[in-house]
Order: C-alpha cells, then sequence, then structure tokens
C-alpha cells in the first residue's frame, strides 16, 4: 500500500509539473478583441483618413516570435465603395488573402517586469504584403498589463512606402477612380497587440 501511495505521490507531482511548464512556456496569444492594426491615408495634400482592419490573428512564442497574420478582405476605409476598390485594385485579396507581420521580442527580458511599467526596445519587423516581404527598423513598447497579458505598441511612428511593394499604379487607379489631385504613396501604420495566456 506505501509503495502504491508513493507511484501516486510521484504520478501528481509529474503531472503539476507538466501543466506547469505547459503554462510557463505556453505561447502568447493574439487577443484580437483588444488588438489593432491601421493605416493613415493622405489625399489631396491635407485630407487624412483612418484605415483599419476588423479580422486579426497570431501569437508570440516564448522564443519572442510575433506572428500575425491580416486579413485583407476585412479593410475597413469607413467607405464601402472605396473598401471594395481596396481589396479588389491595391490588395487584390483573390491572390494575397493576407498580410503577415513578424518580428521579434526577448521575453527573458520581461519575465521579472512589474505590472503596469513600459519598457522600449529596439528590433526589426517583417512586413509581407502583397507578395513583396521587407523589413523595417522600429522601436517597440512593451507594457505588462497583467500577470498574463502584455500588449506592444510601436514607440513612434511607422511610415510604409507604397513603392517598395509594388502598389503606386494601383494608387494611381485609385486616385482617378475617385477623381482626386493626389494620394500620397508614403503611409503611417500603427498597431496596438495585446498577447495573452
Amino acid at each position: 500500500m506505501t509503495k502504491y501511495k508513493g507511484m501516486l505521490g510521484a504520478a501528481a507531482i509529474f503531472i503539476a509539473s507538466s501543466l506547469f511548464s505547459s503554462a510557463a512556456y505556453a505561447d502568447w496569444i493574439l487577443d484580437a478583441e483588444n488588438s489593432n492594426i491601421s493605416y493613415g491615408t493622405v489625399k489631396n495634400d491635407m485630407i487624412g483618413e483612418n484605415n483599419t482592419f476588423k479580422t486579426i490573428s497570431g501569437h508570440l512564442n516564448n522564443d519572442g516570435q510575433i506572428d500575425i497574420e491580416i486579413d485583407l478582405s476585412s479593410i475597413d476605409t469607413l467607405i464601402e465603395i472605396r473598401d471594395g476598390r481596396m481589396r479588389d485594385i491595391v490588395f487584390k485579396v483573390s491572390e494575397n488573402a493576407t498580410a503577415k507581420l513578424s518580428g521579434e521580442i526577448d521575453l527573458k527580458a520581461y519575465d521579472n517586469q512589474e505590472i503596469g511599467t513600459s519598457r522600449i526596445i529596439e528590433t526589426t519587423v517583417s512586413l509581407e504584403l502583397v507578395g513583396q516581404k521587407l523589413e523595417h527598423d522600429v522601436k517597440l513598447l512593451v507594457t505588462r498589463l497583467a500577470k498574463n497579458k502584455v500588449m506592444v505598441t510601436p514607440h513612434g511612428v511607422m511610415f510604409i512606402d507604397a513603392d517598395d511593394y509594388d502598389l503606386v499604379d494601383a494608387i494611381e487607379i485609385l486616385r482617378n477612380l475617385a477623381g482626386l489631385d493626389s494620394i500620397a504613396s508614403v503611409i503611417s501604420m500603427g498597431f496596438y497587440l495585446t498577447f495573452i495566456k
């Protein structure tokens, strides 16, 4: 009986330690309802507009790799006809269903970060869009919201040049369709990404 109890105790310890390890090394999952990816455009040299994506998903693993998928068909420019033009002319969602944002954060540096505090890191993120994948050097702000929750935001403004992604011709088509004098080819990009585990 003593031997049996000992086996049960060992099994319980093994299960508990396995559960603890799984929790400790589980991926951080994107809390999409409390996250956002958007970009700003300027038309006619003076009119700024905000555009966002309704559907994003992703995770942040314990090696520090962030992988975010952006559903390009979920673009929301607040104007339905423009949403359709963005999907069909710029993003060509039939060929490019998603865009991908990826990068690295050394999570080990945040194990002891106090809840409610923020830290700035310098890193490189990659944006894969319409068949082009480019790297951008950025500063990110990592905020510990709770023991099991962190938020990642840019520290400052990110700028994306449409020419780097071969989108200038598509933007020119949009300009003609909308009867505008100009649409800037350099856009600002912003996001806040909340991860939980």
